[in-house]
């Protein structure tokens, strides 16, 4: 449900919780789906939002934990301002996105080296991507600018 901003110029504002375990992945579409009618987003902008989004929950579920224990991943959406801004924030292993070096997409596939394409698609998505590392807790934050043309 669309709530208080933290961020000012922010005008709708949305944060759900979820468990690490790849189920949970379903509930993002519906969240997504809702905050992007919401905020007035146009198809492109909610899928762009979405693909993003569920490739670096993925992530960090599949890879981001050292132990089988319940973890709890925080995501917090926000549009206004002509952009939209997505929060995840864990408590998984330290990975900066940024240090992983860009693929080379024009190579043979077979001598590409494995992973890295997740993080190549957020690239080419999102306008920035910026990620920290704080407390123990990993906080990528994504944005992505709507123009004119992306508006309903």
């Amino acid at each position: 449900m669309p709530g208080a901003c933290p961020v000012p110029g922010m005008k709708t504002c949305v944060a759900h919780r979820l468990k690490n375990d790849l189920g949970e992945t379903a509930r993002l579409g519906p969240w997504v789906e809702s905050f992007a009618q919401s905020a007035g987003l146009s198809s492109s902008v909610q899928n762009a939002v979405d693909l993003s989004l569920v490739e670096w929950v993925t992530n960090i579920i599949s890879y981001g934990y050292e132990d089988r224990g319940e973890h709890w991943i925080a995501v917090r959406l926000e549009a206004g301002d002509g952009q939209v801004r997505l929060e995840v924030e864990d408590d998984g292993r330290e990975f900066n996105p940024l240090q992983h070096p860009p693929v080379d997409t024009t190579a043979p596939l077979e001598s590409r080296p494995v992973g890295g394409l997740g993080i190549h698609m957020i690239r080419q998505l999102m306008d920035t991507v910026e990620y920290q590392r704080r407390s123990g807790r990993n906080l990528l934050v994504l944005t992505k600018r709507i123009k004119a043309d992306e508006v309903p």
